[in-house]
């Protein structure tokens, strides 16, 4: 299955790893750019460049999509409650569980709860004020957020604004580390969804998802690393168990030449990845994957 790959500038945060399933520009599904459109038989992963490193990881709306089309139904119970955002008082805590919400945000937003999903908005907003990082926004792109929670028909092209607002932001005050959180904390819940449902109701392709992640969490270990903060140990300890069960995984991969849209900005990888995966395994990467998501919400 070809993989499409999103090129983008390293903030995937505000209402970030969130804006990215549920934000619309406004009512007029027509209205975005033609690009701003998902394939139905893709792979939507995001070209993440944080701290000078490039990496590849799957974005919140390819999970979220693959768990509804599974067949699972909405289950609130997975998601963190919006009540523990109070808890959070340290930067680290506050960007992991930022990413964390707008990944809970997409979930939501894919199964159509809009009652739910204003909360869970509201909740971004407000860890993104305490990091400071709603000050890149005016109140205009706000708005348009907040009336437009819970719908999917135009989801990237009001996110492609919020990318280079945020990113001008971070790069300006030299916080790369926030956003290399945020995407930590967004890829973990969404994985912890995957692993969840998968245990509810298993798939080959959640399988294979799941699976597919080996290199990605060993370029998390590397991203984390290269901030060089001791509070960020015990993060890098759990993400290093992880890993160690991820490299049990055997991966085979394919190559055939990518394909190039330079005017949508889009890179198509058309190589073919064959992830061998088995139920030890995936019962390990659960229980890793559970604790790191317990330590980042507790």
């Amino acid at each position: 299955m070809p993989q499409t790959f999103f090129s983008f500038r390293p903030f995937l945060l505000i209402s970030g790893l969130a804006v990215l399933t549920f934000a619309a520009c406004n009512d007029n599904p027509t209205s975005g750019d033609p690009k701003d459109s998902l394939k139905d038989d893709s792979i939507t992963t995001q070209g993440v460049k944080v701290n000078g490193q490039n990496f590849m990881m799957p974005s919140p709306i390819q999970i979220a999509e693959l768990i509804k089309k599974s067949g699972a139904l909405y289950d609130k119970n997975i998601l963190n409650d919006p009540a523990n955002v109070s808890k959070y008082s340290d930067e680290l805590k506050r960007s992991l569980n930022m990413g964390v919400y707008g990944a809970d945000l997409g979930y939501i937003t894919m199964y159509d709860n809009s009652g739910d999903a204003l909360n869970y908005y509201k909740t971004v907003m407000t860890l993104g004020e305490q990091l400071k990082i709603t000050g890149s926004f005016d109140k205009g792109i706000m708005e348009r957020f907040g009336k437009n929670v819970g719908k999917k028909d135009s989801i990237l092209n009001l996110v492609g604004e919020a990318y280079r607002r945020s990113d001008d932001f971070l790069k300006d005050g030299q916080r790369d580390q926030v956003g290399g959180l945020i995407i930590t904390g967004g890829w973990v819940e969404s994985i912890f969804f995957a692993t969840s449902v998968y245990k509810q109701k298993p798939t080959p392709e959640i399988a294979t998802r799941i699976g597919e992640q080996k290199n990605t969490v060993a370029g998390l270990i590397k991203l984390i690393k290269g901030y060089n903060r001791e509070e960020y140990a015990p993060l890098i300890k759990l993400l290093e168990d992880l890993n160690a069960v991820y490299q049990t995984i055997e991966i085979r991969y394919t190559f055939a030449e990518p394909t190039h849209d330079e005017g949508a900005h889009l890179t198509t990888i058309n190589g073919q990845t064959e992830v061998k995966i088995t139920d030890e395994q995936l019962k390990g990467l659960t229980e890793k994957i559970t604790a790191i998501r317990n330590y980042i919400i507790n």
